[in-house]
């Protein structure tokens, strides 16, 4: 699992009530918030935040699934995980998804007809952090959801975002470990838009290793690094034989994939293959694989 799931899994158990208000807005009248067990369905993904919602008397299931770059396939499955809560908790469930970068598909819905009939009219609410402003998160948000304001849209600087969400972490936060998780949680979210060295300039990682989870998201960066080695390997083995450095949505498609030992299976394909294409169809085998379509 990428680091920025593991924090994002343990700031939604640490502050489900600042999850609710991202989507339900801080007007709604929310009684209750309960977080659902994962071992209730057998299928379900690492990427779910699941809880169960009070509101206004109003008893409903919120599946947040969240995505670091938009997935055409992502409405049907997100279909397939509503069906599948709505069926285990025999309740309704309001789905939302957000991306962390990117926009995803506009229409907010799934829909499908055969023959006569529309067999399929699925909606769902999302949220592109791209789109929404920075400026109102980083002093009216709840501590828990400042981790991803640097993903906003901002028209002051990166440094200046990182460290007025650092100031709130240190006034209003009293404990160490929860101010550790936070501080870890902003560093690996911001590393989707910003490098290390800006991020490092403002978070100390003394700020950080208090968290629970410091060396476990230290491993994933860790494999990261070898993954990255990897791929670069993989490039230069394809360049070599096609006569060309390969495109850079080629190299997306690459850096998309963050398991070592897939990596490591289609570098032995690229020494083999005797053409790009051959590299290409094992590549959209994977891809294939990683979305379950």
């Amino acid at each position: 699992m990428a680091e920025y799931d593991l924090i994002l899994k343990a700031l939604a158990e640490q502050y489900p009530e600042h999850f609710v208000t991202i989507v339900r807005g801080p007007g709604a009248e929310v009684e209750k918030i309960e977080r659902l067990e994962k071992e209730a369905v057998a299928t379900q993904r690492t990427l779910d935040i699941l809880l169960k919602v009070t509101e206004s008397g109003y008893e409903y299931v919120l599946l947040i699934e969240i995505q670091t770059r938009p997935d055409k396939t992502m409405p049907l499955r997100l279909l397939e995980y509503t069906a599948m809560h709505h069926r285990t908790h025999k309740k309704p469930v309001y789905p939302v998804l957000i991306n962390l970068t990117g926009q995803g598909y506009r229409e907010e819905c799934y829909t499908y007809e055969c023959l006569d009939i529309t067999v399929i009219n699925f909606n769902y609410r999302q949220f592109n952090l791209s789109e929404m402003n920075g400026r109102e998160f980083i002093h009216a948000a709840p501590v828990g959801l400042l981790p991803l304001v640097p993903l906003m849209r901002h028209s002051d600087p990166p440094q200046e975002v990182l460290e007025a969400c650092s100031k709130r972490f240190e006034r209003e936060v009293s404990s160490d470990q929860d101010r550790a998780n936070l501080f870890l949680g902003l560093a690996v979210i911001s590393s989707l838009k910003l490098s290390k060295e800006i991020i490092l300039k403002v978070i100390e990682v003394s700020k950080m290793e208090n968290s629970p989870l410091f060396d476990g998201i230290r491993e994933e960066w860790e494999d990261k690094g070898k993954v990255k080695g990897i791929i670069f390997a993989i490039l230069k083995t394809l360049e070599k034989k096609i006569g060309k450095k390969p495109d850079k949505f080629f190299e997306s498609r690459l850096g998309a994939i963050d398991n070592e030992d897939t990596i490591e299976k289609l570098f032995y394909v690229a020494i083999e293959a005797e053409s790009i294409e051959q590299f290409t169809k094992a590549l959209e085998k994977v891809e294939q694989e990683r979305t379950g379509y």
